[in-house]
Protein backbone atom coordinates (compact mmCIF):
# COMPACT_ATOMS: atom_id res chain seq x y z
CA UNK A 1 0.00 0.00 0.00
CA UNK A 2 1.29 3.50 -1.16
CA UNK A 3 2.26 6.81 1.51
CA UNK A 4 -0.77 8.36 0.25
CA UNK A 5 -3.54 5.62 0.46
CA UNK A 6 -1.91 4.80 3.95
CA UNK A 7 -2.24 8.59 5.25
CA UNK A 8 -5.89 9.70 3.04
CA UNK A 9 -8.98 10.59 5.06
CA UNK A 10 -12.26 11.14 3.11
CA UNK A 11 -14.55 13.41 5.36
CA UNK A 12 -18.08 12.49 5.20
CA UNK A 13 -20.08 15.83 6.40
CA UNK A 14 -19.21 19.40 6.01
CA UNK A 15 -20.99 20.67 8.83
CA UNK A 16 -19.39 22.95 11.61
CA UNK A 17 -16.90 20.67 12.74
CA UNK A 18 -16.38 18.99 9.40
CA UNK A 19 -15.44 22.25 8.09
CA UNK A 20 -12.71 22.42 10.80
CA UNK A 21 -11.29 18.85 10.23
CA UNK A 22 -11.23 19.63 6.87
CA UNK A 23 -8.79 22.42 7.69
CA UNK A 24 -6.67 20.76 9.96
CA UNK A 25 -6.23 17.82 7.01
CA UNK A 26 -5.02 20.66 4.44
CA UNK A 27 -2.55 22.21 7.12
CA UNK A 28 -0.87 19.40 9.00
CA UNK A 29 -0.08 18.45 4.86
CA UNK A 30 -2.31 15.25 4.99
CA UNK A 31 -5.19 17.00 2.97
CA UNK A 32 -8.47 15.43 1.94
CA UNK A 33 -8.67 12.76 -0.64
CA UNK A 34 -12.12 13.63 -0.76
CA UNK A 35 -15.25 15.48 1.00
CA UNK A 36 -18.53 14.20 0.75
CA UNK A 37 -21.45 16.68 1.46
CA UNK A 38 -24.96 15.81 1.60
CA UNK A 39 -25.97 16.11 -1.88
CA UNK A 40 -22.60 14.65 -3.01
CA UNK A 41 -23.62 10.77 -2.56
CA UNK A 42 -23.97 10.02 -6.29
CA UNK A 43 -20.50 10.83 -6.88
CA UNK A 44 -18.46 9.74 -4.29
CA UNK A 45 -15.82 6.71 -4.37
CA UNK A 46 -15.20 6.64 -0.82
CA UNK A 47 -11.46 5.23 -1.66
CA UNK A 48 -9.62 6.74 1.33
CA UNK A 49 -8.05 4.33 3.80
CA UNK A 50 -10.29 6.38 6.55
CA UNK A 51 -13.40 7.29 6.36
CA UNK A 52 -14.42 10.09 8.86
CA UNK A 53 -17.86 10.63 9.38
CA UNK A 54 -18.71 13.86 10.78
CA UNK A 55 -22.16 14.35 10.94
CA UNK A 56 -25.18 14.41 13.48
CA UNK A 57 -25.11 11.58 16.00
CA UNK A 58 -29.07 10.60 14.51
CA UNK A 59 -27.61 10.71 11.24
CA UNK A 60 -24.50 8.26 11.91
CA UNK A 61 -26.16 4.96 11.10
CA UNK A 62 -27.57 6.04 7.79
CA UNK A 63 -24.26 7.05 6.64
CA UNK A 64 -22.99 3.79 7.60
CA UNK A 65 -25.58 1.99 5.41
CA UNK A 66 -24.59 4.45 2.47
CA UNK A 67 -20.87 3.88 2.98
CA UNK A 68 -21.52 0.17 2.54
CA UNK A 69 -23.96 0.20 -0.64
CA UNK A 70 -21.32 2.67 -2.31
CA UNK A 71 -18.37 0.37 -1.35
CA UNK A 72 -19.77 -3.62 -0.13
CA UNK A 73 -17.29 -6.00 0.21
CA UNK A 74 -14.31 -2.94 -1.39
CA UNK A 75 -14.50 -2.19 2.71
CA UNK A 76 -12.14 -4.67 3.81
CA UNK A 77 -9.14 -3.01 5.25
CA UNK A 78 -10.47 0.10 5.41
CA UNK A 79 -11.16 2.10 8.64
CA UNK A 80 -14.32 3.94 9.48
CA UNK A 81 -15.12 6.71 12.20
CA UNK A 82 -17.73 8.25 13.87
CA UNK A 83 -17.01 11.91 15.58
CA UNK A 84 -20.00 10.97 18.57
CA UNK A 85 -18.56 11.30 22.01
CA UNK A 86 -21.75 10.07 23.18
CA UNK A 87 -22.52 6.75 20.93
CA UNK A 88 -20.02 3.88 20.66
CA UNK A 89 -17.95 2.48 17.58
CA UNK A 90 -20.91 -0.21 17.70
CA UNK A 91 -22.93 1.96 15.96
CA UNK A 92 -21.05 1.35 12.60
CA UNK A 93 -21.49 -2.21 13.06
CA UNK A 94 -23.03 -2.43 9.30
CA UNK A 95 -19.75 -1.36 7.45
CA UNK A 96 -17.88 -3.40 9.86
CA UNK A 97 -19.65 -6.55 9.27
CA UNK A 98 -18.57 -5.81 5.60
CA UNK A 99 -14.80 -5.54 6.74
CA UNK A 100 -14.34 -2.35 8.00
CA UNK A 101 -12.38 -1.62 11.12
CA UNK A 102 -14.40 0.58 13.30
CA UNK A 103 -13.96 3.46 15.89
CA UNK A 104 -14.03 6.96 17.20
CA UNK A 105 -12.58 9.68 17.73
CA UNK A 106 -14.37 12.81 19.69
CA UNK A 107 -12.64 16.20 19.55
CA UNK A 108 -12.97 17.85 22.88
CA UNK A 109 -13.87 21.15 21.61
CA UNK A 110 -16.98 23.06 20.70
CA UNK A 111 -18.05 23.66 16.98
CA UNK A 112 -21.02 26.17 17.35
CA UNK A 113 -20.12 28.04 13.63
CA UNK A 114 -18.83 26.81 10.46
CA UNK A 115 -16.22 29.11 11.74
CA UNK A 116 -12.75 26.98 11.47
CA UNK A 117 -11.82 26.36 15.09
CA UNK A 118 -7.80 25.66 14.97
CA UNK A 119 -6.92 22.07 16.19
CA UNK A 120 -4.01 22.88 18.01
CA UNK A 121 -3.88 21.27 21.30
CA UNK A 122 -7.42 20.09 21.30
CA UNK A 123 -8.07 16.44 23.07
CA UNK A 124 -9.45 13.86 21.31
CA UNK A 125 -10.94 10.71 22.70
CA UNK A 126 -10.48 7.40 21.00
CA UNK A 127 -12.27 4.70 21.19
CA UNK A 128 -11.37 0.97 19.43
CA UNK A 129 -11.24 -2.33 20.36
CA UNK A 130 -8.22 -3.35 18.24
CA UNK A 131 -4.97 -1.64 19.99
CA UNK A 132 -3.26 -1.20 16.02
CA UNK A 133 -6.24 0.83 15.19
CA UNK A 134 -6.33 3.40 18.70
CA UNK A 135 -2.28 3.79 17.44
CA UNK A 136 -3.25 4.66 13.98
CA UNK A 137 -5.92 7.06 14.86
CA UNK A 138 -3.35 8.45 17.64
CA UNK A 139 -1.01 9.42 15.34
CA UNK A 140 -3.49 10.71 12.95
CA UNK A 141 -4.91 13.28 15.58
CA UNK A 142 -1.08 14.04 16.61
CA UNK A 143 -0.38 15.10 13.47
CA UNK A 144 -3.45 17.05 13.21
CA UNK A 145 -2.14 18.88 16.21
CA UNK A 146 -4.00 17.05 18.85
CA UNK A 147 -3.82 15.33 21.92
CA UNK A 148 -5.15 11.82 22.29
CA UNK A 149 -6.48 9.68 24.61
CA UNK A 150 -8.80 6.42 25.30
CA UNK A 151 -11.84 6.17 26.10
CA UNK A 152 -13.87 2.98 26.78
CA UNK A 153 -17.32 2.48 24.90
CA UNK A 154 -19.18 1.98 28.01
CA UNK A 155 -18.37 5.30 29.36
CA UNK A 156 -19.55 7.25 26.69
CA UNK A 157 -22.28 8.54 27.80
CA UNK A 158 -21.32 9.50 30.70
CA UNK A 159 -18.22 10.84 29.30
CA UNK A 160 -20.57 12.49 27.07
CA UNK A 161 -22.84 13.94 29.92
CA UNK A 162 -19.61 15.63 31.46
CA UNK A 163 -19.03 17.69 28.58
CA UNK A 164 -22.52 18.53 28.29
CA UNK A 165 -21.90 20.29 32.06
CA UNK A 166 -18.65 21.77 31.11
CA UNK A 167 -20.00 23.33 27.83
CA UNK A 168 -23.62 23.82 26.70
CA UNK A 169 -25.24 23.44 30.01
CA UNK A 170 -22.05 26.04 31.39
CA UNK A 171 -23.66 28.41 29.04
CA UNK A 172 -27.02 27.70 30.29
CA UNK A 173 -26.09 28.39 33.94
CA UNK A 174 -24.36 31.90 32.68
CA UNK A 175 -27.21 32.46 31.00
CA UNK A 176 -29.16 32.33 34.07
CA UNK A 177 -27.40 34.06 36.13
CA UNK A 178 -27.78 37.10 33.35
CA UNK A 179 -31.11 36.58 33.26
CA UNK A 180 -31.28 36.73 37.47
CA UNK A 181 -28.86 40.08 37.41
CA UNK A 182 -31.47 41.70 34.54
CA UNK A 183 -34.59 40.51 37.48
CA UNK A 184 -32.39 42.48 40.08
CA UNK A 185 -32.59 45.89 38.03
CA UNK A 186 -29.24 45.99 36.04
CA UNK A 187 -29.77 46.44 32.03
CA UNK A 188 -28.17 43.94 30.07
CA UNK A 189 -25.28 46.03 28.99
CA UNK A 190 -24.44 45.92 33.19
CA UNK A 191 -25.37 42.38 33.67
CA UNK A 192 -23.08 40.51 30.67
CA UNK A 193 -20.06 42.16 31.98
CA UNK A 194 -21.01 42.04 35.33
CA UNK A 195 -21.58 38.30 35.00
CA UNK A 196 -18.79 37.94 33.20
CA UNK A 197 -16.05 39.50 35.29
CA UNK A 198 -17.01 36.76 37.78
CA UNK A 199 -17.02 33.76 36.06
CA UNK A 200 -13.77 34.26 33.83
CA UNK A 201 -12.09 35.03 37.20
CA UNK A 202 -13.55 31.82 38.65
CA UNK A 203 -12.87 29.83 35.78
CA UNK A 204 -9.17 30.86 35.50
CA UNK A 205 -8.82 30.25 39.67
CA UNK A 206 -10.66 26.36 38.96
CA UNK A 207 -8.03 25.75 36.75
CA UNK A 208 -5.08 27.39 38.31
CA UNK A 209 -5.39 26.82 42.27
CA UNK A 210 -8.19 23.78 42.04
CA UNK A 211 -12.00 23.58 42.63
CA UNK A 212 -11.96 23.38 46.25
CA UNK A 213 -9.62 26.58 46.87
CA UNK A 214 -11.75 28.58 44.05
CA UNK A 215 -14.96 28.43 46.12
CA UNK A 216 -16.16 31.12 48.00
CA UNK A 217 -19.18 32.69 49.27
CA UNK A 218 -22.82 32.06 51.27
CA UNK A 219 -22.21 28.17 50.45
CA UNK A 220 -18.31 28.21 51.77
CA UNK A 221 -19.47 30.20 54.76
CA UNK A 222 -22.31 28.61 55.88
CA UNK A 223 -24.87 31.42 55.64
CA UNK A 224 -28.40 29.89 55.81
CA UNK A 225 -29.74 33.61 56.28
CA UNK A 226 -28.28 34.60 53.06
CA UNK A 227 -29.27 31.64 51.05
CA UNK A 228 -33.01 32.14 51.85
CA UNK A 229 -32.71 35.54 51.45
CA UNK A 230 -31.94 33.89 47.59
CA UNK A 231 -34.62 31.15 47.94
CA UNK A 232 -37.37 33.55 48.93
CA UNK A 233 -36.03 35.90 46.10
CA UNK A 234 -35.97 32.99 43.41
CA UNK A 235 -39.10 31.63 44.54
CA UNK A 236 -41.29 34.53 41.77
CA UNK A 237 -38.75 32.59 38.76
CA UNK A 238 -39.35 28.58 39.39
CA UNK A 239 -36.94 27.43 36.40
CA UNK A 240 -34.21 30.19 38.14
CA UNK A 241 -35.03 28.87 41.54
CA UNK A 242 -34.68 25.06 39.81
CA UNK A 243 -30.98 25.78 38.42
CA UNK A 244 -29.72 27.58 41.80
CA UNK A 245 -31.13 24.51 44.02
CA UNK A 246 -29.80 21.94 41.97
CA UNK A 247 -26.21 23.63 41.72
CA UNK A 248 -26.32 24.18 45.43
CA UNK A 249 -27.11 20.73 46.15
CA UNK A 250 -24.01 19.51 44.56
CA UNK A 251 -21.69 22.44 46.14
CA UNK A 252 -22.80 21.68 49.49
CA UNK A 253 -21.74 17.86 48.78
CA UNK A 254 -18.81 18.03 47.57
CA UNK A 255 -17.03 21.33 48.16
CA UNK A 256 -16.08 22.71 51.36
CA UNK A 257 -19.13 24.32 52.94
CA UNK A 258 -19.68 25.21 56.53
CA UNK A 259 -23.20 23.97 58.23
CA UNK A 260 -23.98 21.47 55.44
CA UNK A 261 -26.75 20.36 57.61
CA UNK A 262 -28.35 23.47 57.69
CA UNK A 263 -27.55 24.45 54.39
CA UNK A 264 -29.27 20.95 53.05
CA UNK A 265 -31.82 21.77 55.53
CA UNK A 266 -32.37 25.35 53.90
CA UNK A 267 -32.38 24.38 50.57
CA UNK A 268 -35.37 21.61 51.32
CA UNK A 269 -37.41 24.22 52.47
CA UNK A 270 -36.76 26.45 49.13
CA UNK A 271 -37.41 24.18 47.00
CA UNK A 272 -39.73 25.68 44.10
CA UNK A 273 -42.02 22.75 44.49
CA UNK A 274 -42.19 23.17 48.03
CA UNK A 275 -42.69 27.20 47.35
CA UNK A 276 -45.69 26.55 45.06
Amino acid sequence: MGRTKATSVAVIGTGNWGSSLISALHQSGLGTCEVVGTNSWRKAKLEARILWICVPDAAIAGVAEKIVARRGSRLRGQLVVHSSGALSASVLETPRRAGARIAAVHPVMTFPTRTVVPLNGVMFGIEASRANVRRELAALTRRLGGVPFTIQPNAKALYHAAGVLASPLLVSSLTAAIEAAQLAGLDVETATPWVRALAETTVANVFTRGPRRSFSGPFARGDTEIIRLHLQALAAHPVLADVYCSLARHAVAVLPVKNRRALNEALAQGEPAAAI
